[in-house]
Formats: structure tokens, sequence, C-alpha cells
């Protein structure tokens, strides 16, 4: 296999969440022709296990989001739904699998990371593991630092009034919004600063008027070391002086010091793989987070850039999947030692 031959690949199936029966039979066929014993596990949703090592798993997810992208070269780089977020990851696991003489990890492939976690709350509830390197999109840097998250949907009324009028549902958003931005815990951060980002606005208006109803989704990205519950608390409360809050997700960040025995041992896998030993923080929600709760150790890792996942433009450096590849050939070496 080439990294560019299976990425395509990989980009051609639709994986949507709760719908990655065609990546599942990919995989599985895959995996199988390379002759290892492959797992299909779950009930609502399905995952992939390949038992190399009850203690130590790598993990990724087989879903992307529902939108619909070109696959198109340009240069080494391919852009797709999903090249980065994260079939990259699939396909460096693929090429690491082929090139292996024994599997001294684990191996998972998980279901419905980007909506509601189903395949890692599984997982984690199923399997009795201590420590995971979680791989997503971090530019093939060590991410020991997760952020936490909140996701909030809001929904505010006012009274409709002639445009001409001041006020109107839009105008109680703004402020609103204004207010949650002034909230005291937003602080600067090793890797990033804490913030909240409006991901999503609507309001129907089709004549000349301050319309009654704004709705909205926010998301907070908290740093590893701040209470999610607690910040979550005190959204509320500034949000419902203007309408009504529903708390999609409440996730405390972590963090694994960069001292610790896995963190030394994924640097010495990237130097071995010519990778430089970068210490980083992964900004977004994982299902790493659902790891960390469940008590096992988890670090972050993976080819692509997080900045343009999801987006119109998300790409993939061929070059990453194959210093991927090395990482995990070097990391597997290291375990068996």
């Amino acid at each position: 296999m080439h990294a560019k031959d299976i990425l395509i690949q990989l980009l051609k199936i639709k994986s949507n969440p709760k719908k990655e029966w065609q990546m599942i039979d990919f995989i599985v066929h895959k995996t199988e022709k390379l002759g290892y014993d492959v797992k299909i596990e779950g009930n609502e949703v399905k995952n992939i296990f390949i038992d190399g090592n009850k203690n130590f798993v790598i993990a990724t997810h087989m879903d992307t989001i529902e939108r619909e992208m070109e696959i198109r070269q340009e240069g080494n780089k391919i852009y797709g739904r999903g090249a980065s977020d994260a079939k990259a990851s699939i396909a460096s696991i693929l090429l690491f699998l082929e090139k292996a003489e024994q599997l001294n990890f684990s191996i998972a492939f998980l279901s419905d990371e980007e909506e509601d976690a189903k395949g890692s709350h599984f997982f984690v509830k199923k399997h009795r593991i201590k420590e995971a390197i979680i791989m997503e999109p971090t530019s093939l840097r060590i991410c020991n630092y997760h952020a936490g998250n909140i996701e909030v949907i809001f929904e505010i009324t006012d009274e409709e009034t002639h445009g001409s009028f001041c006020g109107g549902a839009i105008n109680r958003a703004i402020k609103m919004i204004d207010d949650l931005n002034k909230m005291n815990c937003w602080k600067k951060g090793k890797y990033f600063d804490s913030c909240i980002t409006i991901q999503e606005i609507k309001s129907i208006n089709p004549h000349y008027l301050n319309p009654e109803k704004c709705a909205g989704r926010i998301e907070a990205r908290l740093l590893a070391e701040q209470n999610a519950y607690e910040i979550a608390e005190e959204m509320r409360k500034i949000i419902e002086k203007y309408g009504k809050a529903e708390f999609k997700e409440i996730w405390d960040g972590f963090e694994v010091n960069e001292n610790d025995e896995m963190v030394m041992l994924a640097g010495k896998a990237c130097k071995k793989a010519g990778i430089p030993f970068l210490l980083y923080g992964m900004k977004s929600w994982t299902d790493a987070t659902v790891f960390n709760k469940n008590g096992i150790k988890s670090i972050v890792f993976g080819p692509g850039e997080l900045k343009y996942s999801h987006t119109k433009n998300e790409y993939l450096n061929l070059e990453e999947i194959e210093k991927a590849k090395d990482f995990l050939y070097a990391l597997n070496i290291l375990i068996g030692k």
C-alpha cells in the first residue's frame, strides 16, 4: 500500500457518524488480509478492535463530519472530507500494520466521535486499558495537554417590532455574547487561550422587522487546569438573563506530566521516526477526553493540521502519513523491549 492510494480510497468512503459500515468493511478486509485477528464490537455503534496489548492502545475514529467535499491533489497535499480528521491517522495505522512483524499494542477504530462519542464510551466500558495514544490531527506534535470544553445551545425571545424600532432578539443575543466575553475566566495559556466561539447563530427575518427569536450554539474552549462545571454555571446565569440555555457538553481538560514515562516513550518514538519531539496542547474535544475521564492515561498525536479540519480546505500532506507510520513502528518496537 502507498500513502496516497490508501488515503484516496479512504476519502471515497462515506463514514458519517453512526453510519460507518462501509469504512468498517474496508478496514476489516484490509487488516484481515494482513493476517490480524480483527473483532467488530458494539451494538448501537460498531468499533473495530485488534488485540495486541491489554495495557496500551492506539485509537482513532472512523467517522467524519457530514459535508460534501471534492477530493483533489495539489502537489503533495490531498484535499477532502476527513483528510486530516482522521482518515490520515487510519491510513498511518494501516500502513504500520502492513510493515509490523508483531503487534505490541492494541488498536481501536472508534465510531461516532463527531457526534455523541458512543464509540469511545462503549470502548472504555468494555476494555481495561491503562494507556492510550489517540490519533487526531496535531501536525505530528505530542499533545500531553488537552483542552476542556463546553457546548451550549441558546434561544432568546423578544417582542417582534417594526424594523425602525430599537431592540429585538438579535440585539439581545449580541448583548448576551458581549457579557459572556467579559467573564473573567478567559485566560492566556501556555499553548492556547481559553475563549468562547459563536459557532452558529440563526434568526428568520424575511420582513422589515426585529425578529422575536434568535438561537445559536456557543463553544467554550478551556485550559486544562480550569473547572468546566464552574464556568458552565457562570455561563448559564448570564444566558438565562436573556433566554434559555441547553448545555450539550461539559468536559474538564487534563494534562499528562511532560516527564511521564508514556510521554517520554512517545518522544523516543518521534526521534526514531525523524520527527521533532514537540509538546503541544490539543485545542479540540477528542475521544481522549472520554478515555481520561475513565482513568486511561492519554495523549494525542497524529498527522494533519487541526486548523483546517472540517473546513472546505481540509487537507493532508502525504509525508505526514509516512512519518506517523514510522512513529507507530518505532513505538511498537520500544514497547516490545
